[in-house]
């Protein structure tokens, strides 16, 4: 703050000879402004002052008290000036009084951003009438884009001609973080069933968020071929990805048996398949020899019981028919026929 923040008023002396008539001053708000009439010809006897926007409105004293000025904005002074020649004059200042204090505002919370991200940082001051700016990179407008690391600061000022009616100084510092880094191996080859451990890499303070499961451990164990990505976190907030591909390495095969019997001898009741593979979709459909769909399942465990509206079927020819979806992103097709034995 400047000296009002002692309650003191700055007074401006002005006079007929330091300020011609309709030429401009510019002062703080709650200013005061000392006015003092100087003869130009002859003798002045009689003064008629009147100041709009001041706190005394009007006066008839050559030296008025000191008018100060609480509300901001543009007003003109007047004086009426007679001589003892009987000539008058009127003479006209414009008085441009500025606002303040400037109200407080904050920049962005420090701040940083992960090394080798692209980012743009815009910082905001506040928008106030006639505030001047001043950044720590030369700017002048109410806001600047940043991109780089750095402490950036911005002094924001209310001016009056040459001199400050407030000013407010802010700044920010911006860092640049390390990222975590992850390397999960090269791709590598399975057969379904194997175990695999994929291990996302130690470290202090991270995270870890793997796809397709959503497991959040560093290591995770996996049964099926496919594609692995890991994403790992570190206390910036900062993240690094890679990913890994499981391919199926091994024939599969799906033994289908021609005959069932289902006699509840815990022998070869249950229709059902038989592989050394999980398909990704899966769906097995039984049929009699007139096309009527028996049973239909999405479970890749489940069999049939030979059972068609809760009663057992009879004995007789019927079509079974797989279709899955496998590990290649491939759709296969089984269809063939099988006896049920009473």
């Amino acid at each position: 703050m400047l000296a009002r923040a002692i309650q003191l008023f700055l007074f401006v002396v002005l006079s007929f000879n330091q300020l011609d008539a309709a030429q401009t001053l510019y002062i703080c708000r709650e200013d005061g402004i000392r006015y003092t009439s100087i003869s130009r010809s002859g003798t002045p006897v009689a003064w008629d002052w009147r100041f709009q926007g001041g706190d005394i409105p009007t006066s008839i004293l050559q030296n008025p008290p000191v008018v100060s000025y609480p509300v901001a904005g543009v007003f003109n002074t007047y004086v009426t000036t007679t001589f003892d020649n009987g000539q008058r004059f009127e003479d006209t200042f414009i008085i441009v009084v500025k606002d303040w204090p400037l109200p407080a505002f904050n920049l962005s919370n420090d701040t940083g951003f992960c090394n080798g991200d692209a980012f743009t940082l815009t910082l905001n001051a506040i928008n106030y009438p006639d505030a001047v700016y001043e950044w720590s990179n030369g700017a002048i407008t109410p806001s600047i884009n940043i991109n780089q690391a750095g402490i950036y600061w911005v002094n924001v000022y209310i001016k009056a001609g040459n001199r400050n009616c407030d000013s407010v100084y802010k700044e920010m510092t911006v860092t640049e973080n390390p990222k975590p880094t992850v390397n999960l191996g090269n791709d590598r080859l399975m057969c379904q069933n194997q175990i695999i451990n994929i291990d996302a890499g130690a470290g202090n303070n991270l995270s870890y968020l793997w796809t397709p499961m959503g497991q959040t451990t560093r290591i995770i164990n996996v049964s099926l071929p496919g594609i692995y990505r890991a994403r790992v976190t570190n206390q910036f907030n900062c993240f690094a990805e890679d990913e890994i591909e499981l391919v199926d390495s091994c024939p599969h095969y799906i033994f289908i048996p021609n005959a069932v019997s289902p006699n509840q001898d815990g022998l070869n009741d249950i229709f059902n398949k038989v592989w050394n593979f999980t398909p990704k979709e899966f769906v097995f459909r039984i049929y009699n020899r007139w096309g009527e769909m028996l049973f239909e399942s999405f479970d890749k465990t489940l069999g049939w019981d030979c059972n068609y509206q809760d009663k057992p079927v009879q004995q007789d020819i019927y079509v079974y028919q797989i279709d899955y979806l496998d590990t290649d992103d491939k759709w296969y097709n089984f269809r063939g026929t099988f006896y049920i034995v009473r």
